[in-house]
C-alpha cells in the first residue's frame, strides 16, 4: 500500500462530509459554528483514540492540557499584546512538555490507576485555574482575546481552518501507525513484556505519545479561545475530559474516524437535548449500548467495505514488517 494509498479512504471521506457541511452552512450559516466546535473537539479527541486505542493507555487529562493551551494563548495575547501566532507554539509546546515530565512515573500505572491519577491532574490544573487570581481569570472578547488572524470573525473560515487542521492531523495519525514506530506502539498495547524483549523502548515511545497527545490537546485549546473568544477555568473542566472520552468510546477508539464520529454525536446530541440532566440520561444509556453491543464503537457497524476504504489502523499495523528498535531496554 503506497504512502497516498494509505489514508485516502479516510480523508476522501471526510472531505465529502466536510463539503457537504459547508454546502448546508450555505442556507443554515449557524451550522458554521456546530461545524467548527465538532473539529476542536476533533483535535482533543483523535489524539486521545491514538493513545487509548492503538497504545491502550487511557487519559482523563486532555480538558486539563487543552486549559493549559487555552490559557497560555490567552495569557500572551491579552496581557503581553502579542499575535496569537506567536502563542501557538507556546499553546501546543507547554502542554506536551508537561506530559512528558509526568509520564515516565504515572504511565507504570495499571489502567484504572493511570485513569485516577490522571483525573487528578485535571483537578489540580482546574483549582489552579481558579486560585490564580488575575492572571487565570476569565477572558473574553471584552479583555482582549483576538480572533485568529485571516479568520476574524467569520464563521467559514473558521470552520475551514478548524478541519484542515483535522484532516491534517488524520493524514499523519494513518501515516504514523502505518509506520515502523506505530507497529511498535501496537506491539506495546498488546505485550508490554514481548515489546521490550524486541528492543522497543517502552516508556520513552509511551512518553511521547502521551506528550504528543497533551500538545494536541493544547493546540485544540488555542482554537478554542481564539474562535470562540472566552475562556473561564470551568470552561474546560475535568468534565470536559470524561466528554472526550465518552466521543473516543462511542465512535470506535481504534478507528481512525471514530472519535471524529463521536465528536459529531456529542456536539450535535448536546445542541439538540434541553438540560444536563436529559443529556446525562441519553449520554448514559448510549454509552451503555455502545459498550454490550459494540464494544469497539460505532465504526464496527459499518459495513466492511467502508471501513476497509476508511483504512483500519489496526490491519495497518498488523502488517509483519519488523519492528526496530527505539532505543535501549527500560
Amino acid at each position: 500500500m503506497t504512502g497516498y494509498s494509505k489514508w485516502l479512504g479516510s480523508v476522501g471521506l471526510l472531505i465529502a462530509a466536510i463539503a457537504g457541511v459547508t454546502l448546508l452552512g450555505e442556507f443554515r450559516p449557524s451550522v458554521y459554528s456546530t461545524s467548527t466546535t465538532i473539529g476542536i473537539f476533533a483535535l482533543l479527541a483523535l489524539p486521545l483514540g491514538l493513545l487509548y486505542g492503538q497504545g491502550g493507555t487511557v487519559s482523563l487529562a486532555q480538558g486539563a492540557f487543552a486549559a493549559i493551551g487555552a490559557y497560555t494563548t490567552a495569557i500572551i495575547t491579552t496581557r503581553f499584546g502579542l499575535s496569537p501566532l506567536t502563542s501557538l507554539l507556546p499553546a501546543v509546546v507547554l502542554p506536551a512538555l508537561i506530559a512528558f515530565i509526568i509520564a515516565k512515573p504515572i504511565l507504570r500505572l495499571p489502567e484504572l490507576s493511570l485513569a485516577l491519577v490522571t483525573l487528578s491532574i485535571g483537578t489540580v490544573v482546574e483549582v489552579a485555574l481558579q486560585r490564580g487570581g488575575d492572571l487565570t481569570g476569565s477572558f473574553n472578547g471584552i479583555n482582549g482575546i483576538p480572533a485568529l488572524p485571516f479568520v476574524g470573525t467569520s464563521r467559514i473560515r473558521a470552520h475551514f481552518v478548524v478541519w484542515t487542521v483535522v484532516v491534517l492531523l488524520v493524514i499523519g495519525y494513518v501515516n504514523y501507525m502505518s509506520s515502523l514506530r506505530g507497529r511498535a506502539l501496537n506491539a506495546i498495547r498488546t505485550d508490554h513484556l514481548l515489546a521490550q524483549a524486541m528492543g522497543v523502548n517502552v516508556a520513552l515511545d509511551l512518553s511521547l505519545l502521551f506528550a504528543i497527545t497533551a500538545g494536541l490537546a493544547g493546540l485544540g485549546g488555542w482554537f478554542y479561545a481564539h474562535t470562540l473568544g472566552y475562556v473561564a477555568p470551568d470552561s474546560l473542566s475535568i468534565a470536559l475530559s470524561a466528554n472526550v472520552l465518552f466521543m473516543v468510546v462511542l465512535g470506535g477508539r481504534k478507528s481512525v474516524l471514530g472519535p471524529i464520529i463521536g465528536a459529531a454525536i456529542f456536539t450535535l446530541a448536546s445542541d439538540f437535548l434541553p438540560g444536563t440532566e436529559s443529556q446525562g440520561m441519553f449520554f448514559g444509556g448510549i454509552l451503555i449500548l455502545v459498550l454490550l453491543f459494540s464494544p469497539d464503537g460505532l465504526m464496527t457497524l459499518v459495513p466492511r467495505r467502508w471501513r476497509q476504504r476508511s483504512t483500519s489502523v489496526a490491519a495497518l499495523s498488523a502488517k509483519p514488517n519488523p519492528v526496530v528498535p527505539s532505543g535501549a531496554v527500560q
